[in-house]
C-alpha cells in the first residue's frame, strides 16, 4: 500500500471535526454573551434624599444610577419610563439607595397618614427626615395636689417627614414641629392624646435612616 493511501488527508465531512468545530463555536458566542451582559449597564433611579411614607415622590427626588444590567432585572424601578403618578414608598429610603419597585406604592394605598404634631423640650440632634421616632405623651398636672402621670408610648418607630425645631435665644431648643408618618392602626390613639392636654415628646428609634451607597 503506498503512503499516500495509509495517511489521507481529514475530510471536513468527518463527524468528530463538525463536532469539535460547534463546540468551538458555540464557546466563543457564550464568553461573548458573558462579556457583554457584564459590561452592559442600565439606567434606574436612586434617591437624592431620603424617602419615607406618605411623601408624593417625583424626579426632583431622584438621581439616575447607571448599574449592571444583570444585576438589575425587574427589581429596581428604570430611570427610562416616568414614575407612576401619585407615587409614594411603603418604608423609609436612605439617601443613595436603589429604588426597588417592591417599596413603590400609590399613596392612596398607604395604610396610614401623615400627621403634624408639635413636641415640647429638644429634640436629638440626629432626628432628621428619613428618621424613626418613639412619640410619647405625659398628661399635663391640674394642679400641685395632682398625681403626677406616667409617660405612654402612643406611636413606635414612626418615620419622619419633615421637622422644624425652634432655637431660644441662647441656642437652647424650644421644641420642634415634626411631621410623621402614622399607621392606621395607631392614627387613633395620636388623635385623642393632640386633642386633649398632654405633652408630646419624641426620642429617636432603632433603624434611623442615614445616607448610603448604592
Amino acid at each position: 500500500m503506498e503512503l499516500s493511501q495509509r495517511f489521507r488527508r481529514p475530510r471536513w465531512t468527518d463527524a468528530r471535526l463538525l463536532i469539535g468545530a460547534v463546540l468551538v463555536v458555540l464557546a466563543i458566542v457564550a464568553t461573548f454573551l458573558l462579556v457583554d451582559a457584564a459590561t452592559s449597564t442600565s439606567r434606574v433611579w436612586a434617591t437624592a434624599s431620603a424617602l419615607v411614607p406618605g411623601q408624593e415622590i417625583g424626579t426632583d427626588d431622584l438621581i439616575v444610577a447607571e448599574v449592571n444590567l444583570a444585576d438589575v432585572g425587574d427589581r429596581y424601578v428604570s430611570a427610562e419610563t416616568p414614575l407612576p403618578p401619585d407615587s409614594s414608598v411603603r418604608t423609609v429610603v436612605a439617601p443613595g439607595e436603589l429604588l426597588a419597585a417592591s417599596v413603590l406604592v400609590a399613596l392612596p394605598e398607604l395604610q396610614g397618614r401623615t400627621v403634624a404634631i408639635d413636641v415640647a423640650g429638644s429634640v436629638p440632634t440626629g432626628v432628621e427626615t428619613g428618621s424613626l421616632v418613639d412619640v410619647w405623651a405625659v398628661p399635663e398636672s391640674n394642679g400641685l395636689d395632682a398625681v403626677e402621670a406616667e409617660p405612654a408610648q402612643i406611636v413606635s418607630s414612626a418615620p419622619v417627614a419633615n421637622i422644624s425645631r425652634e432655637t431660644g435665644s441662647f441656642g437652647v431648643g424650644d421644641g420642634a414641629r415634626i411631621e410623621v408618618f402614622v399607621p392606621t392602626d395607631e392614627l387613633a390613639g395620636l388623635l385623642r392624646v393632640l386633642d386633649g392636654n398632654s405633652i408630646l415628646s419624641v426620642v429617636a428609634a432603632p433603624g434611623a435612616a442615614t445616607g448610603g451607597g448604592r
